[in-house]
């Protein structure tokens, strides 16, 4: 491979020049006409393709008094005749002015009844104070006193069930016991009245069967041609009523025929009485059988003695019938006799176990009862000990600034049955009278009107963008077209709560009053430029509104420029606007330039 030098050292260069310089000598003028067409066009290239250079627009960041103010065109108009009407209906309780009186700005010049809304304030008002104490409680905190409180409370609930737990024990114990005595009581009573329970089985299936007997045999009697016919005849009635109590009679003892083996003693007794029961119902029927046999009268075939017969027969059966009960209850007395020892231990027995029952029953819900409150205090504790969580105070916060709401809503209400004049003047027509009804809204003759001390006032619209900033007793000029150069004072009296439609935008009216008596200056219908100072910060540093931008986050930011192209994103604190600029709280130094735009 050749030396590159080597090879450079070997071209002719003096015969390159010499040929060089005869071409140009010769092609002179063509190359002059091409040097003139195309040094244009690399002179363009250079321009298009040469690298941009940013240009940006700055301002320094200053150190003083920033106003903010809203404008808009305001026209002079005239109030001199007002006439006041309360915002609402109701009974008028008092009338303060009369004719001729002169009032100044605010005087009350009558009142409605508000003795309801009175209280509805002072309601408001309460829940309101309730609210702040549960707030500064919670911010508080709880105090050691009230965690040992808590801590007693808990001990005290865990005693008393402990306490409710011995006494479920002694119930069960007492419950134990009394069933023991019931049950060796039952077992001595069924040993020492067997005979009885056996004698009274006996006595029941004996009697009662005797009793059928009886009453089959006076049915009997009654089915005999001669008897049949005379009832018919003469006691068809009596003997349907007496029907029925048989049939009744029938089902009493069958009923009570079952009960002709009783278990124990207990059961023969009340076998007993149900038996005893259907006796006197058979007895009953037995005498109105006996009742309808003497009623009948004699006949050809019921003679006097085939009567008298019946009688005895009938007479008969009812002495049988009226046996059988006696032998019935004298069974039932001696049963009763033969085991009130018993009946009476066995009933005190079973006082006492009832008793046990109920105490372990009272023991048992009283456990239930403890233990779920025992939960809940200790829960309670463990809240104290915790403190109150930020969501809570929040909470708390958010329920205070509600009854604050309250508070407000309530004493708007009354304010609203409060009639004040809106400016200084004189009464002159009153149509109120105490104890009188207002009227409707549309009843233009229950009012009071006055005559203004300043009858020209300035009305003027602004967007609902600047309506936040108005308040009430804000001050401010009007320069109006007629006095250029010259400035007269406002004060802002009066703001309406809903927006009007001006040329098809919303917007809100306010009137000011002016600050100087200039009646004589000013005719209604004038215009010019008002203008309302809504907020002075004094002494801060400010820097051009379109400087402050938003970031991807939301945030405000600005940028600083360094030296002559470096930028810098600084996140800055932002207060009050006024048209132009912007109160800076923190983030940018006085003297800083802050950047407005980036031309390319």
């Amino acid at each position: 491979m050749k030396n590159p030098l080597a090879l450079i050292r070997s071209i002719p260069w003096k015969t390159v020049c010499h040929a060089v310089w005869r071409f140009v000598r010769r092609r002179w003028k063509l190359l002059l006409l091409l040097a003139i067409i195309l040094l244009p066009f690399i002179a363009l290239g250079f321009y298009l393709f040469a690298p941009e250079k940013l240009e940006y627009i700055t301002a320094e960041a200053v150190r003083g008094d920033l106003i903010q103010s809203v404008e808009a065109v305001g026209t002079v108009i005239s109030e001199k005749d007002l006439e006041l009407k309360f915002p609402v209906t109701g009974v008028v309780e008092e009338v303060y002015v009369k004719e001729g009186d002169t009032v100044e700005a605010d005087q009350v010049l009558a009142e409605l009844r508000n003795n309801s809304l009175e209280a509805d304030r002072s309601s408001a008002s309460a829940s309101y104070q309730a609210a702040l104490a549960d707030l500064r409680a919670l911010e508080e905190g709880t105090r050691p006193e009230e965690i040992a409180i808590a801590e007693a409370e808990v001990e005290n609930k865990r005693a008393a069930l402990a306490a409710a737990r011995a006494t479920l024990e002694n119930a069960e114990r007492s419950l134990g016991r009394s069933q023991g005595e019931l049950d060796q009581l039952h077992r001595e009573a069924e040993t020492s009245l067997s005979g009885y329970v056996s004698t009274a089985g006996s006595t029941i299936s004996q009697e009662l069967t005797d009793i059928e007997n009886s009453l089959n045999e006076l049915d009997d009697y009654f089915d005999t041609t001669v008897i049949k016919n005379a009832v018919e005849f003469r006691s068809r009635i009596e003997y349907e009523i007496y029907v029925r109590k048989r049939e009744e009679t029938g089902v009493a003892i069958a009923d009570a025929l079952l009960g002709s083996r009783p278990a124990d003693f207990e059961e023969a007794l009340l076998n007993l009485g149900t038996a005893r029961e259907a006796a006197l119902h058979a007895v009953a029927a037995a005498d109105d059988a006996y009742t309808i046999m003497v009623s009948l009268p004699t006949s050809n075939y019921l003679t006097t003695a085939t009567k008298e017969t019946y009688k005895d027969s009938f007479a008969g059966e009812r002495n049988s019938i009226q046996s059988a009960l006696n032998d019935i209850e004298d069974q039932l007395k001696a049963t009763r006799d033969a085991s009130a020892n018993f009946s009476t231990q066995i009933a005190t027995e079973e006082s006492a176990f009832a008793t046990a029952q109920g105490t372990k029953d009272k023991a048992l819900a009283d456990i239930t009862t403890y233990e779920t409150s025992l939960r809940v205090q200790e829960a309670q504790l463990a809240l104290k000990k915790a403190g109150a969580r930020q969501a809570d105070i929040d909470a708390a916060r958010a329920a205070a600034n509600r009854a604050y709401a309250g508070v407000r809503y309530a004493q708007a209400r009354l304010d609203d049955t409060v009639l004040k004049a809106p400016i200084a003047g004189r009464i002159t027509k009153v149509n109120l009278k105490a104890g009188e009804f207002t009227g409707d809204f549309e009843d233009f003759n229950r009012a009071i009107t006055m005559l203004g001390d300043s009858p020209y006032r300035v009305k003027m619209f602004v967007s609902e963008i600047d309506i936040p900033k108005v308040q009430y007793e804000q001050e401010g000029g009007v320069e109006l077209d007629a006095y250029p150069g010259r400035d007269f004072l406002l004060q802002v009296t009066e703001i309406d709560p809903a927006a009007t439609s001006v040329d098809g935008v919303p917007k809100y009216r306010i009137k000011l009053d002016f600050l100087e008596n200039e009646e004589k200056n000013l005719k209604i219908g004038m215009t010019g430029d008002v203008e309302i100072i809504t907020g002075v910060q004094k002494d801060v540093t400010m820097v051009p509104g379109r400087s402050v931008i938003k970031n991807a986050l939301g945030q405000n930011i600005v940028r600083i420029l360094h030296g002559g192209d470096e930028i810098e994103e600084r996140t800055v604190v932002v207060g009050m606007e006024s048209d132009t600029d912007v109160e800076v709280i923190s983030g940018v130094e006085e003297g800083e330039k802050v950047v407005i735009l980036i031309k390319e």
